[in-house]
């Protein structure tokens, strides 16, 4: 495995290179305006296989669709939103304080097709049939995380602060009036379960920002045991 520590990566692009990163860890590196498998076609995507990051920091990259299996990043710095677009993971592993991610099921922004994001929902099926488990989370403190695309029931992770919620229970709660039961502070996780309906998903996992402030992490957290507690999420 060849290893970096201390080092700054810049401007590095991968625009459908079809790259193979492999075989490789990065400590305490920098990632400046870097972008990874940019690209509208499934042909192209890059693949990320056997990585370890450790206390590095990315300010300003992008992620496009590309498969990562047996990557492990403990600690990650991130200036903003770190998007990735449709990534197919496969035995990814996320730990300690950990910046704010989201994950996207789209293939990129408002410029891929329809007939496009129908070749990446296709692959998505088929790539997750054979998957053991995608993405293990379960030690992770997030800033801020939003997860779409990736079966909830692959996703290992802690039940105190990131719950299981199935589209099967949350369309029958939703005929029981349940936001009447949550205090009056609970105001994200109710939109974040419609917003979860209206995507198509079969289930999702939500999860408290334990890194953000405390007195958003204290309502989030609170929220969350709300939903467990009136039984909308799965029980563990």
């Amino acid at each position: 495995m060849k290893e970096f520590k201390n080092e700054t990566f810049s401007r590095l692009f991968d625009r459908g290179d079809r790259r193979r990163i492999e075989d490789m860890a990065f400590h305490e590196c920098q990632f400046e305006n870097c972008a990874l498998s940019l690209t509208e076609d499934i042909a192209q995507m890059s693949e990320v296989r056997r990585v370890e990051m450790v206390d590095c920091a990315i300010n300003g990259c992008h992620t496009g669709p590309m498969v990562a299996s047996e990557v492990t990043i403990s600690g990650l710095k991130t200036n903003d939103l770190l998007i990735f677009w449709s990534p197919f993971l496969d035995r990814v592993v996320l730990s300690g304080e950990i910046g704010k991610i989201k994950i996207n099921a789209n293939g990129g922004t408002s410029t891929v097709s329809r007939r496009q994001q129908q070749f990446f929902d296709e692959y998505r099926a088929k790539f997750y049939a054979g998957v053991e488990w995608a993405l293990d989370i379960s030690k992770a403190s997030f800033k801020e995380f939003d997860i779409r695309g990736v079966p909830g029931k692959l996703i290992r992770r802690d039940p105190e602060s990131q719950i299981l919620i199935t589209r099967e229970r949350a369309l029958e709660f939703a005929t029981r009036g349940w936001e009447k039961q949550l205090d009056s502070s609970n105001k994200i996780w109710p939109f974040m379960v419609n917003l979860f309906l209206s995507d198509g998903d079969a289930d999702t996992v939500f999860v408290a920002p334990l890194g953000a402030a405390k007195a958003k992490r204290d309502v989030m957290l609170n929220g969350l045991h709300e939903l467990r507690r009136i039984g909308l999420a799965e029980p563990d």
